[in-house]
């Protein structure tokens, strides 16, 4: 199972009870006939199956076409204990051969998993354990139940599994970190002072050769989102107790949706009281990327801009995280048009009037990234802009685009009507 995997089973899993059922009975038909038609390879099946543990559990899998499928697996009552070695053999073979039978059983395991006692869960994963089988099969079997199990006793869960943090790529550092959060939502001071404990016996210390460890900085993340808005004053104090290189680690794990509009505030004053000055504004303009890729983007992020107070090097770091991700959001679903530009311009001279220039250069030029537009078309619109504008902005962010060696002399033309000589003479020289 590749790492690519295993996020994707908590991406969804963590989704479970948020995800509508008749939005999930639509949803199943067409995921499953996507699944069909993508399993190509061993991996591309390994990838899908896992979409499909984790979709199961969020519910968008019910009342799917596979369920009415007269499997052996379906035809099982809920009374029956669940017979992990034949589980394990369908899990296998179902990679080996493709197919929908091991979906099924996927899907069947997930349904009565979620309904098991924590005492069933646990003597689920004994038994797993104990089998001789594939061990991605065995990775799969027990994130079903762990999922399940963090739920009802996160405490259990880190406390049982926590040596596997030390794996060379540990499978359940996800799931381990989901606990901690989950334990910290129900117990914050029993929580944190099992975590200090495992820090100080060494447990988070780094084998990799930058000496940081991923798996602290994300138990320290969700206790960053748990409890900033909280106690400030601790979350505060357990990011200085970081080496500075590594507190931008632990803040760019928070994510997003964890932070209310209450402690968005709070935590922009976490970051730019604990981080360097040089990388604040990069650390708050990740959290814009959320904020740019959904309805209304530009309008809440002028709300987000203004809640946090940003200052003018945070305002331009986020705009321009701002543009790069709400175009490449439109691209993805449509065609960047001259319309889509003129809305970002409008967008960008309300918040940073300087910044307009050079975020319409960006924007054209990302549009030929996309494929969107054509050199030559993006050309005319950049001078066009250039010349009602008169800012050198628009062509010199155009002119730093990559395309521009592939059209080198339309790029030169531009290039000359740059006024400053210092910002032309370098483009120039790039274009040799």
């Amino acid at each position: 199972m590749t790492d690519r995997g295993s996020h994707l089973i908590f991406e969804w899993l963590k989704a479970k009870l948020l995800i509508p059922p008749v939005i999930a009975i639509g949803f199943s038909a067409a995921w499953l006939g996507s699944l069909q038609r993508s399993i190509s390879t061993l991996e591309q099946q390994n990838s899908s199956w896992q979409k499909a543990i984790t979709a199961r559990s969020s519910g968008s899998l019910a009342n799917s076409s596979a369920e009415k499928s007269t499997s052996a697996t379906e035809t099982r009552k809920d009374d029956e204990p669940l017979d992990w070695k034949k589980i394990s053999k369908e899990f296998e073979e179902h990679q080996t051969f493709g197919g929908t039978i091991g979906m099924r059983n996927v899907i069947d395991i997930l349904d009565r998993s979620h309904l098991m006692t924590k005492e069933e869960l646990i003597a689920g994963l004994n038994e797993i354990a104990t089998l001789d089988i594939d061990i991605r099969s065995r990775d799969a079997l027990e994130k079903i139940l762990i999922r399940q199990l963090l739920q009802k006793d996160p405490e259990f869960v880190l406390r049982k599994y926590i040596d596997r943090i030390q794996e060379p790529k540990p499978k359940l550092r996800t799931e381990l970190s989901e606990a901690m959060l989950e334990w910290a939502k129900k117990d914050s001071v029993g929580a944190i002072a099992w975590f200090d404990e495992q820090i100080a016996a060494g447990t988070f210390d780094s084998k990799s050769l930058d000496g940081e460890s991923r798996a602290r900085h994300e138990f320290e993340s969700n206790l960053i989102s748990l409890l900033v808005d909280v106690d400030f004053n601790a979350v505060k104090n357990r990011l200085n107790a970081l080496p500075e290189n590594q507190r931008e680690k632990a803040l760019s794990k928070v994510q997003f949706e964890s932070l209310n509009e209450e402690n968005q505030m709070a935590f922009a004053d976490l970051v730019r009281i604990t981080m360097p000055r040089k990388d604040q504004a990069e650390v708050l303009s990740q959290h814009v990327s959320s904020l740019a890729r959904g309805e209304g983007g530009y309008e809440k992020i002028s709300a987000y801009l203004k809640r946090i107070r940003a200052t003018p090097h945070e305002r331009t770091a986020c705009i321009d995280q701002a543009v790069e991700t709400r175009f490449l959001t439109i691209s993805n679903m449509n065609k960047i048009t001259r319309e889509d530009v003129d809305t970002m311009r409008e967008w960008v001279t309300s918040q940073a009037p300087e910044s307009t220039a050079a975020m319409t250069g960006k924007g054209l030029a990302l549009a030929i990234d996309m494929g969107d537009i054509h050199f030559s078309e993006a050309a005319q619109l950049a001078l066009a802009y250039h010349s009602t504008s008169g800012n050198d902005g628009v062509l010199s962010s155009f002119l730093r685009g990559g395309a521009i060696y592939a059209n080198r002399e339309q790029a030169r033309h531009l290039a000359e009507k740059i006024a400053d000589p210092k910002v032309r003479a370098e483009i120039l020289n790039q274009l040799k």
